[in-house]
Order: C-alpha cells, then structure tokens, then sequence
C-alpha cells in the first residue's frame, strides 16, 4: 500500500484509516515530506505507538483514537484503507461510504485487500459509491483498488 501511494506521488492532505501502528502514513511523509498525514484507529495502542514513531522519526503526523464510521471533521485528498475484515462487509462498506463524503472533489480512496477476502465485492461496493473505480496493482493475491470521487 504504501509503495503504491507513493507511486502514485498522491499530495495534500491524507488520512491513514485504521492506521494502526502508522507504518503507511510515515512511509509516505518520508517519502514526501509536503503531504500532510492524519491517521485514525480505535485502537488506543496503536495510535499512541504511531506517534511515538513520528516523533521518534520526526516527521510531523496527527494520530487520533477514532471511529472511521464517525464524522472525520474534515476533508482530504487521498484516504488510504486496509479493510477490517473481520469487521464484516457491512461494517468496511460502511468505511467505503464514510471515506466518499469526507473526499475533497477530485479526491481518491486507495484500499488494500486480499483476493481471496472479499476483493470482488469490495470492488463491486466501490463501484455503487464511487464514478470511477479501478484496480491498479495485483501482487501476490493483494488487489489495491483506487476509487476517483470525481
């Protein structure tokens, strides 16, 4: 996910959801250090270890406890997303849905989801929400899919 979205020079602002340790999003503030990162998880662990590893790297980055279900109280240019699967279709299409509306106009959702978990109906969800959806990386039963709000 992270060689991806760096391949793909995504900028401005960026939201790591259910970022979890934070691997992504600092990957990609190295890699360019003009994107502006936010991460969300629920998992308090998680997130406090994420800025813990930005500081400890000092690259500049906002981990918050949150649900990606909620209102994210702003917009971005990009969200990147590895589904919960065992959350359960209707909770990660919930995420899909959620991820759409806090898009800014031309924005993209990058997810990563394995083939044999639910890559065909996560495209084919993504296709009732999104204008424009895309698979554009297949590597070692891992789809990365990119969804064009506009």
């Amino acid at each position: 996910m992270a060689k991806t979205a760096i391949e793909l020079k995504i900028s401005g602002q960026i939201l790591d959801m259910g970022c979890g340790y934070g691997l992504v999003g600092l990957l990609v503030k190295k890699c360019d250090p003009s994107v502006l990162i936010d991460g969300i998880d629920v998992n308090i662990k998680a997130v406090e270890c994420a800025n813990a590893s930005a500081q400890r790297l000092e690259l500049e980055a906002n981990y918050t406890v949150k649900d990606a279900r909620e209102d994210l109280g702003k917009q971005y240019d990009c969200i990147l997303l590895n589904p919960p699967i065992r959350t359960g279709k209707e909770t990660i299409f919930e995420l899909y849905r959620n991820a759409y509306k806090h898009l800014n106009p031309q924005g993209s959702l990058i997810i990563v989801i394995r083939r044999q978990q639910g890559a065909a109906s996560s495209f084919k969800e993504l296709q009732t929400i999104f204008p424009l959806v895309s698979r554009i990386k297949l590597h070692k039963g891992y789809e990365i899919i990119q969804s064009n709000k506009d």
